[in-house]
């Protein structure tokens, strides 16, 4: 048996609700709606609960799009004051859909959003439930490799959850009278999301000396690139400065029924060929004829891809082997000869109305220290 500098990566605690409420910032109650800091995360694991009722008349026919109930999460994010270093530092702020795809692409089992058959019949209660884990520390690494990255949250104050929920017009297809929200198997109260924190323990001896390592996930929307159809299109800048360990691609079109600030999916599908990434001019260091080419590597290189990837999904994956130290180094890449090193996207562009491509960055912005004790 080979001991483990740790006494568990994933003590899991359950910490508290947070209640929906439409198109609104929410966080944990109490506490100055701060999550724990009295131990290391290794992640946390959100499970979003409620109820949808059909109204008498004039109801949907249809989910919005094949995100469907997810789309009831517009914003998942993680920020909080970096004590040692006197900053703050954003290091979640995902859709709650690209977190699925998250979980889909890395996680060995994911249960999907229910129900899987929704009744749009009048007056019809449909309960639903999904779960997201969010985790704080790379996937697809070996726990060893985790628990370098672990989240330090003794040397955050704050360290804040928000919750941004959106509203139906982000689920449902067209309609006259909106379902209406309640809790989980009532007709009352509101939908809610229940957290649960999955704590690294060691002792308190076991972290002493070590400043874990921290990724950062993001997202960033594209719109023009994604409603025009041309060849050799520079599609998207991509961030410099850190470590890149993947970007997640997805290519689709979006509701324009939403409420202001919310965005929601109607479809998914492939709409890019030729995709090169570029560092520095004309100098191209990774090429793929079609987006489908990246799904297929991305399923040949990770054993814990048990599903297929849906159209419209392009997993970049720098670490395909599992081996960090294979991310992409973009750290050079602010400063060069004539200034900032060009480092982008680009490809032939399908495009149509109402596209959008999402772009969902993982980078390394700080390496462990003294993590191997």
């Amino acid at each position: 048996m080979r001991p483990v500098p740790w006494t568990t990566l994933y003590r899991a605690e359950y910490i508290n609700n947070i209640d929906y409420a439409a198109n609104s910032e929410r966080n944990l109650p109490g506490e100055g709606g701060s999550l724990p800091r009295n131990r290391h995360f290794w992640g946390l694991m959100l499970r979003f609960r409620g109820r949808a009722t059909m109204p008498a008349s004039g109801g949907p026919s249809a989910l919005i799009g094949p995100e469907g109930i997810l789309g009831l999460v517009e914003r998942i994010v993680v920020e909080g004051f970096f004590v040692p270093q006197g900053t703050n530092e954003r290091i979640v702020d995902l859709r709650a859909a690209d977190l699925y795809y998250l979980n889909l692409l890395y996680l060995p089992r994911v249960s999907p959003p229910t129900p899987t058959t929704w009744n749009f019949d009048a007056n019809a209660a449909n309960n639903f439930e999904f779960t997201l884990i969010l985790p704080f520390v790379p996937l697809g690494v070996s726990p060893f490799e985790q628990a370098k990255y672990l989240l330090d949250a003794p040397n955050y104050n704050p360290l804040k959850l928000t919750i941004r929920w959106s509203d139906v017009n982000s689920v449902f297809g067209s309609y006259t009278n909106a379902p209406t929200l309640s809790a989980y198997g009532s007709s009352t109260g509101v939908p809610t999301c229940e957290v649960t924190g999955i704590f690294s323990l060691g002792g308190k001896d076991r972290f002493a000396g070590t400043m874990p390592g921290r990724l950062w996930r993001y997202f960033q929307d594209v719109t023009d690139a994604a409603r025009t159809s041309a060849n050799g299109v520079r599609i998207i800048d991509l961030p410099k400065g850190h470590f890149l360990r993947h970007i997640i691609v997805k290519t689709g079109r979006v509701a324009s029924g939403t409420s202001s600030g919310n965005t929601a999916f109607t479809s998914l599908g492939d709409v890019l060929t030729e995709i090169n990434l570029y560092r520095g001019l004309n100098t191209p260091v990774r090429r793929w004829f079609r987006q489908a080419d990246i799904r297929e590597l991305f399923k040949l290189a990770q054993a814990n891809s048990y599903a297929d990837i849906s159209a419209g999904i392009a997993p970049i994956d720098f670490a395909l082997s599992g081996a960090l130290g294979e991310s992409f180094s973009a750290r050079n890449l602010v400063a060069g000869p004539s200034g900032t090193v060009d480092f982008y996207l680009s490809g032939n562009v399908t495009g149509y109305s109402n596209g959008l491509f999402t772009f969902v960055f993982e980078e390394i912005r700080r390496l462990p220290v003294g993590a191997g004790r």
